[in-house]
């Protein structure tokens, strides 16, 4: 599959527009997917994808296939994402401590595109818009995405090292989170704890749904 990623990307870089298009229907449900839970609005999705794929294309000659096309996308993505952030929070042309801001902190207003059926599922989507970006696209490429530790850092170029530590800050966070919006529901009980098996289990049924929808798209 990755063979063919890159056979179609070589071929759309060289013009072949029927291959750029066989590659953008190959991935565009997972990169749709990586967007859904960090805008501000659902509406902004369809550009930042086209975005992502885009810069795809701009970005091939640099591509020496030291991951795999896959993650390419994804590292694109996230550039766009961070550019998205930016420009949302009026600080296009600052730095912005993508380790300190939320898309929670942008517009605390907009709920997750992401509906799950039970409060404890929909806590946790919406405590992921809660916590850093940083930490937030590493869980969610582990959870949602499924990549290891060594991919991850391939997506965002860093350490391996850092990717586990950006991880383990961010589950820590992502538990306490979901754990006090859980304590505010109205039909909580007094015990709210919410373990890293939670987390889990809550992952889960998103990654259900996100297949779901993906195979869906497929036909």
């Amino acid at each position: 599959m990755g063979d063919l990623d890159r056979e179609l990307l070589e071929r759309w870089q060289a013009g072949d527009r029927v291959a750029g298009n066989e590659l953008v229907r190959r991935r565009f449900g997972e990169i749709t997917w990586f967007f859904r839970n960090k805008v501000c609005n659902e509406s902004d999705v369809p550009d930042l994808v086209s975005q992502t794929f885009l810069g795809c294309l701009q970005a091939a000659e640099g591509f020496r296939g030291e991951t795999s096309v896959r993650r390419f996308l994804y590292r694109v993505a996230n550039n766009v994402l961070y550019a998205y952030i930016r420009k949302k929070s009026k600080r296009a042309r600052e730095q912005l401590d993508f380790a300190r801001v939320c898309v929670h902190d942008l517009d605390p207003r907009s709920p997750s595109s992401i509906i799950m059926r039970r409060r404890e599922g929909q806590a946790f989507v919406q405590s992921l818009r809660q916590i850093p970006i940083d930490d937030q696209v590493v869980l969610e490429l582990k959870f949602f995405d499924g990549l290891s530790g060594r991919e991850i850092g391939e997506v965002l170029r860093v350490p391996e090292g850092t990717v586990r530590g950006r991880l383990a800050r961010g589950l820590e966070r992502l538990r306490q989170e979901v754990a006090a919006q859980l304590r505010a529901h109205p039909a909580a009980t007094d015990d709210a704890g919410v373990s890293i098996e939670d987390l889990e289990r809550w992952a889960e049924d998103v990654r259900q749904r996100r297949r779901a929808e993906l195979e869906d798209g497929d036909q």
